[in-house]
């Protein structure tokens, strides 16, 4: 049995040729593939120009099983793209898995009528209980943990499951994914590649819906595991940069200073960075002070979110405004250059406390901010108080939410002023001449500047530009 997975088409802004290594589709692939199965990956923004191309590369392969990953942002794709293949591949057999199945599993069945199953949660034992059932002949569908699927004209949902020994995936397909085919996309630098270390989230943040995907209990792979890894990425595939994207990492002290301490022992020749940032309260001098030597970026991305205690409370994120503080400046006075996260248009949030958040970035030395707008995802503990409360209509569409679009306010506020609010801070951050200056050091900060002025200033702009000529087509 032939089984493709594809990473889909999706809107990814001014860097439209952008696209990161399909990690997660990797570890799919080398957990099926090791029993048995013959699996390939197709990344659709890296390899398909269009929808032809996406076709063409279906019918050279010639799947039995097709699965997609599926972002709430690239729904209109897929629906496009299983649209096709459904008229072009009768007995073509399509499950769903991802993130938004996970966050809308009683939702999907039906905004995708020509998909025969989707995966909620973790996909690696439930895909392969499902492929094992499909090449027997067999119809166990019930006992399948976090299948979706249709039974008696009626949507059936089983529950996921979390296992806590995750080396029992492996690691990923990487001669599927070829990691050196990306050195000319990924922005963040040649010879770099993202890695996961941990599954799982055990913080209660209220805007993140990463537990509903991973589970709320950690679960990190050994020390000997990841650098097995680590040293088939550097022999195989010259790797010299690892950006670590899981959110676990982040959150042990214990378990970095050993992580440095082995990088330091074993001698590797790399460079490591905090995809997803790290835990303010486990942050001292001692550890910065490591991870320094271990050949850590100085570019750390930190979740600040607000600089109202208040919203901190509100958001779950047990940190506090003096802790910020703190942190932030032993980070700099370590050499260290921290980045921020900030969410603006929180619920409840007034204007004042936007204001206090836009000046805590001001103030700090950040070398780089993002000022997101509040997004109601699915799943979330913000969103589904929302949804109880009325202020989201029950049936919202969720569809809506495009990356880095506003489609909330706060009471009280507009949508209109939660844009110039966003727009002022950018302004306000940027436009100062040690940060103009840093940008100016290299290319990615260059870029990474310009992609951020487009999606902010300009691609709501391209967006009514093609809508108003596609209502001239019609």
């Amino acid at each position: 049995m032939k089984v493709m997975l594809i990473q889909p088409f999706k809107d990814t802004g001014f860097a439209a040729n952008d696209s990161y290594p399909p990690v997660g589709l990797g570890f799919l692939a080398n957990y099926v593939r090791n029993r048995g199965f013959h699996v390939s990956i197709l990344d659709c923004i890296k390899s398909c120009r269009d929808m032809e191309d996406f076709i063409c590369a279906v019918e050279n392969e010639k799947p039995d099983v097709v699965g997609f990953t599926l972002f709430t942002i690239a729904v209109p794709y897929v629906q496009k793209m299983i649209e096709i293949l459904r008229r072009r591949f009768q007995n073509i057999v399509i499950v769903l898995g991802g993130p938004h199945v996970s966050s809308l599993p009683e939702r999907v069945m039906n905004q995708f009528p020509a998909a025969n199953f989707a995966i909620r949660g973790e996909g690696e034992i439930p895909f392969l209980n499902l492929l094992e059932n499909l090449r027997d002949g067999k119809h166990e569908l019930k006992s399948i943990p976090g299948l979706i699927f249709r039974l008696d004209g009626a949507n059936k949902i089983n529950n996921p499951i979390f296992p806590v020994n995750i080396e029992e995936y492996g690691y990923p397909a990487w001669d599927l994914i070829r990691p050196q085919d990306y050195f000319g996309y990924m922005n963040v630098g040649p010879y770099s590649v993202p890695v996961f270390f941990s599954r799982g989230c055990p913080y209660p943040c209220t805007f993140c819906a990463a537990k509903v995907t991973s589970g709320q209990r950690l679960r990190k792979r050994t020390l000997d595991h990841i650098f097995e890894e680590l040293h088939l990425l550097i022999s195989e595939y010259r790797i010299k940069r690892f950006i670590i994207e899981d959110e676990g990492f982040g959150t042990s002290k214990n378990f970095i200073m050993e992580f440095c301490n082995r990088v330091l022992s074993e001698k590797l020749n790399s460079t490591f960075s905090m995809g997803v940032g790290m835990r303010l309260d486990i942050i001292d001098e001692e550890l910065l002070r490591k991870m320094k030597t271990s050949g850590f970026d100085e570019l750390i991305a930190l979740g600040i979110e607000s600089g109202s205690d208040r919203i901190l409370a509100l958001m779950k994120k047990k940190t506090s405004k003096e802790l910020i503080y703190k942190k932030v400046q032993l980070m700099d006075r370590c050499g260290f250059h921290p980045t921020a996260y900030m969410i603006i248009g929180y619920p409840g949030e007034t204007r004042e406390e936007i204001e206090m958040t836009i000046q805590m970035a001001l103030e700090l030395p950040f070398r780089e901010a993002s000022f997101t707008p509040f997004q109601p995802l699915p799943a979330t503990e913000a969103t589904n108080m929302l949804l109880e409360s009325g202020e989201l209509p029950k049936d919202y569409d969720f569809l809506a939410e495009k990356q880095n679009s506003i489609t909330y306010a706060p009471k009280g506020m507009t949508l209109d002023e939660i844009e110039k609010i966003r727009k002022n801070a950018v302004l306000r951050f940027y436009l100062r001449p040690k940060i103009i200056l840093h940008h100016l050091t290299s290319y990615r900060k260059v870029r990474y500047t310009l992609n951020k002025v487009y999606i902010i200033f300009f691609q709501n702009i391209r967006s009514r530009i093609i809508n108003f000529f596609s209502e001239r087509k019609r």
